[in-house]
């Protein structure tokens, strides 16, 4: 079976990681975009305990 994809292929603008599990602030042109990954955020304390993002991190 052949066609189009159903989900856009990402990566991370951060560290190039390709189609990571869990994104945020996903910009998608034609079928292929951009986007941060957990571990990217994380490392860089936009996220809470819970994973969430942080009161005035806006992506």
């Amino acid at each position: 079976m052949s066609g189009p994809h159903p989900l856009p292929h990402l990566s991370c603008r951060k560290c190039g990681r390709s189609n990571p599990w869990v994104y945020f602030a996903p910009v998608v042109v034609e079928g292929t975009g951009t986007c941060i990954c957990m571990d990217c955020a994380t490392a860089r304390g936009w996220l809470d305990a819970a994973g969430n993002l942080k009161p005035g991190v806006a992506l």
